[in-house]
């Protein structure tokens, strides 16, 4: 076989391949079709200068018997996702994408001085120089002519049969400063810069292993790395945007590595997130934390996250004595109601704003990571007795984490005009209810979450006084001192349920003018800003189904979501009523009633006595 490299103008090769003069032989195509980020990166790529793959063509020659001359078929054997990319791109099918539009949980777009003239444009819309500097980029072709096509075959399978590679080992092999950050402190076997910390001796290690092709040795750091990369992420946009959380998925990883290609050494972003890894193992009792139970990444990336807040904080050092005991105390929780879940299908709190949200579908989002943080930090937070160096100042991060998922991410100014008067993390102010002027003191029974808009307006700030005081009032009324309670409200209202009844029978008809039950809702308890409610209906069924029916409405589908869980007296809500709510005495069902509001229903067999009981039971919990 006889091969020859060549350049070729990339508006020719696209040419080519559109009209079909460079031909597709089905034997050399994998079935893959690359997905727009793929096509959107080559074409990137392009514009920047950078060198591609190689695109190889088999120029096939064959005898014409009628006019006796030799005709050359062009067929490709390597390349045709490449050019299928330039080809749609030149026709319009697509844009290139715009840092500057990063949807919410992504990673932080660069300045706008590093944003490139083509980003957000389609080929029409480049600028002229932009798309003649595209046209005319020349593209490395491997010409070749084989005797035998078994040649070219074979060269094809030497093509596509690299060792597959994960994600983080593809990542590890990327220029830049952020690589080399990952690799010096999470670790990598045999590399020059490898010097693991410490901090990472806590979590679990990989094991190797097997693929299709046969076995693939992955070391046992590449899922370390991948931790720290997501972890460093995190704090580093803390740092430098004032955001709490961020998507850990692959590919806003990837997007961060690219956008910090650059990372200066003397960065507080930088430093911030190396201050987290030499202080944790420094802390009493880390021996404990190491000489147990390896901890998952998730585990791990709470407890360094939390470790962060912690030494960002102007607090007395008191907390380093309680951290790690009050961080194991909080996980054994977890454990132990992930274990009565399993055997009693009863899903406590631990289990259901943080055990159960580890893992599955979403786990990696921001959202879902942020209400596990919450429900941590409302546990941990009371318990480290954490003692302020100054009254007067700022709120620390910490506290202006707590204060935002106690106010549930809403401006408490109630003529706000934000919709839904809902504040990003990024852009939360804490407002000091009596102000620092005034002697008011920086403790979260004197601050609430208002909208940099709403806080300007010290005159409207000012005529609230009574309004936020009135608010704290109810919500810290059942914890005087703490308050702190996360962003789902069972558990927390001991209280919640009083009343007065007479019983009804079994089936939940109640007796005409003798049965009802009355509940009064100290919403103030549950984080409300809600005036406490009495519900009492003629029957205790309707009774309890007006209650479902608020806590659904007020706190959507984190409510629903437990309610289909856990029993509402002797069953959880169901959409399938029939199966659900069977007696299996008689194997009859019992009579249910729809929740309004949603496609939900209800089983209320029992006395109302009973109802009383086990609603008792529900809440306190």
């Amino acid at each position: 076989m006889k091969s020859e490299s060549k350049s070729q103008t990339l508006h020719k090769l696209a040419a080519a391949y559109e009209a079909k003069e460079l031909r597709v032989r089905p034997e050399y195509q994998r079935g893959t079709v690359w997905k727009l980020p793929q096509k959107q990166g080559l074409i990137d790529s392009l514009l920047k200068g950078y060198q591609i793959p190689l695109i190889y063509v088999h120029l096939e020659q064959r005898p014409n018997n009628y006019t006796g001359g030799i005709e050359i078929t062009a067929w490709l054997v390597d390349g045709q996702q490449r050019l299928a990319a330039i080809v749609g791109f030149l026709n319009g099918e697509f844009a290139l994408p715009d840092p500057r539009k990063a949807k919410a949980n992504s990673v932080l777009p660069p300045s706008v001085s590093q944003v490139p003239s083509w980003a957000g444009q389609t080929y029409d819309t480049l600028a002229v120089e932009d798309r003649n500097r595209l046209r005319d980029r020349e593209l490395l072709v491997v010409e070749m002519v084989a005797d035998n096509p078994n040649e070219v075959r074979d060269l094809f399978i030497r093509l596509q049969a690299g060792t597959p590679l994960t994600a983080q080992e593809k990542r590890d092999a990327w220029p830049g400063d952020f690589t080399n950050f990952v690799i010096r402190h999470a670790g990598k076997p045999g590399h020059s810069q490898s010097h693991p910390k410490p901090f990472f001796n806590i979590c679990k290690k990989a094991k190797a292993l097997s693929v299709d092709d046969g076995s693939h040795y992955v070391d046992g750091l590449a899922d370390t790395r991948k931790f720290f990369a997501g972890l460093a992420m995190t704090i580093i946009c803390r740092q430098r945007a004032g955001v709490d959380f961020v998507d850990l998925k692959g590919s806003t990883i990837n997007d961060f590595y690219i956008a910090n290609l650059v990372l200066d050494a003397a960065d507080q972003a930088v430093v911030r997130v190396e201050s987290v890894l030499d202080i944790a193992p420094q802390l009493p009792n880390w021996n404990r934390l190491q000489a147990g139970r390896s901890l998952s990444f998730q585990w791990a990336f709470h407890f360094a996250v939390l470790i962060d807040s912690l030494v960002q904080g102007s607090f007395a050092s008191g907390w380093k004595a309680r951290v790690i005991e009050t961080f194991l105390d909080f996980k054994a929780k977890v454990a132990e109601a992930q274990v009565h879940y399993r055997k009693n299908r009863e899903s406590l709190p631990h289990h259901e704003r943080f055990g159960r949200l580890l893992s599955g579908s979403g786990s990696d989002t921001a959202d879902i990571i942020r209400v596990r943080h919450a429900f941590l930090l409302a546990e941990v937070y009371p318990k480290l007795e954490l003692r302020q160096l100054d009254q007067h100042r700022l709120f620390d991060p910490l506290e202006k984490e707590v204060i935002w998922n106690r106010d549930r991410g809403m401006c408490q100014c109630p003529s706000c005009e934000r919709t839904d008067r809902l504040v990003p993390f990024a852009e939360a102010t804490v407002h000091h209810v009596e102000e620092h002027s005034a002697g008011g003191q920086t403790v979260l029974g004197n601050g609430v979450l208002v909208c940099p808009q709403c806080h300007s307006n010290r005159f409207e700030m000012q005529r609230l006084t009574g309004h936020f005081q009135a608010y704290l009032e109810r919500i810290y009324a059942k914890s005087p001192g703490t308050g702190v309670v996360g962003p789902i409200p069972i558990g927390e209202s001991d209280s919640l349920l009083a009343g007065q009844m007479e019983e009804g029978n079994e089936n939940g008809r109640e007796r005409p003018g003798r049965s009802h039950i009355r509940i009064v809702v100290d919403w103030g308890a549950l984080d409300v800003d809600r005036e406490k409610e009495t519900l009492e209906e003629p029957q205790a069924s309707a009774t309890v189904v007006k209650l479902i029916a608020e806590l659904i409405k007020e706190f959507g589908e984190a409510m629903t979501s437990q309610l289909r869980e856990i029993p509402v007296l002797r069953y959880p809500l169901s959409d399938k009523p029939e199966e659900a709510f069977v007696n299996l005495q008689t194997g009859k069902t019992f009579s249910y009633i729809p929740v309004p509001g949603t496609d939900l229903f209800f089983c209320p067999q029992s006395s109302s006595a009973e109802k009383v009981r086990r609603l008792s039971e529900l809440f306190g919990r």
